[in-house]
């Protein structure tokens, strides 16, 4: 799949959920060559989410559709069309991904901050007080 900030991409939203890639190829193949049309679908029901984006070979073919197709009605539904660029919360990140947070077991904690001293956590079994998670479901 093309990079998703390449110049000769586009973003069309408000589509009908009955148009399809062969309409989108159609109706924006007569402002250049296309080199990709991707309508996202939903996975169970395999009819269109309502926005595609389309790769256009040449750039400056991209921004004459986007130009002339953005409000125009496809399929009875007013279309939005705009060059396509990567959502905001990884344009604005530098480095990579922060590391996922741990969902180990919980720590048992010990008195020490007031009240009654002792540990947190169900009743003990014999007074193994450190294992009480093993047997708890989470």
């Amino acid at each position: 799949m093309v990079e998703a900030d390449s110049p000769g991409k586009l973003f069309i939203r408000g589509l009908n959920t009955e148009t399809n890639e062969k309409a989108l190829e159609a109706v924006f193949g007569k402002y250049g060559r296309i080199v990709e049309v991707y309508l996202m679908k939903d996975c169970e029901t395999n009819k269109s989410r309502g926005f595609a984006f389309i790769t256009f070979e040449i750039p400056a073919d991209a921004k004459d559709a986007a130009r002339d197709m953005n409000g125009k009605s496809l399929d009875g539904k007013a279309i939005k069309v705009e060059q396509a660029t990567k959502p905001s919360f990884e344009s604005g990140r530098r480095g990579p991904p922060p590391p996922p947070r741990s969902r180990g077991p919980p720590r048992v904690l010990r008195g020490g901050r007031g009240g009654s001293g002792g540990t947190r956590g169900p009743p003990s079994r014999g007074g193994q007080m450190d294992d009480w998670w093993i047997f708890h479901k989470f």
